[in-house]
């Protein structure tokens, strides 16, 4: 993770990377670039404390569900993490909301990667009782987010061009 004091946004910015997670009470945006991966961006609306998560699931999950797999139990980790930031720092989880992005794919594998992801993303705010208030995932692209984790307030925007040099793809293989 990288922190910029000279952004459009006037206030301090926090670029995530493939298994970065961050929470704060600060007023300040989150920001990330997602293809296969997924963000996760969480807040409570009533304490102004809010977090993201940049990670992915790695692999298919079996039949099971999430609870029993194995596959499933490294995104279960990553999750509690970034909830557990959130409940130091004064959030509580019966309020939180969350927005999720990402999930892309350009190939078969990574479909079944993707595919895996959104369902570990479905059941796993089902079984923790989270308010999903908006989602944009799967398809054949990229996308940029930027988070105001004090007002819950996202900025997504699709990139078209897939090319396979660009730098959070190469972060998102590598993780």
């Amino acid at each position: 993770m990288i922190k910029s004091d000279n952004n459009k946004f006037n206030k301090p910015l926090f670029i995530l990377y493939p298994g970065d997670y961050f929470a704060t009470k600060d007023d300040c945006m989150l920001g990330t670039v997602v293809g296969s991966c997924i963000a996760v961006c969480l807040y409570d609306p009533l304490r102004g404390i809010g977090g993201m998560g940049h990670f992915i699931v790695p692999g298919a999950i079996g039949t099971e569900g999430i609870i029993s797999d194995e596959i499933a139990r490294s995104g279960v980790t990553h999750m509690e993490y970034l909830l557990g930031e959130i409940v130091k720092l004064g959030g509580d989880r019966r309020f939180l909301k969350a927005k999720l992005f990402g999930a892309g794919y350009s190939g078969e594998e990574i479909n079944e990667l993707s595919d895996s992801n959104i369902r570990f993303m479905h059941e796993y705010f089902t079984l923790e009782k989270i308010l999903v208030e908006r989602s944009d995932l799967g398809g054949e692209f990229r996308r940029r987010i930027y988070f105001s984790p004090m007002k819950g307030v996202v900025y997504r925007q699709r990139l078209v061009n897939n090319e396979d040099a660009s730098e959070f793809i190469n972060l998102e293989q590598e993780y």
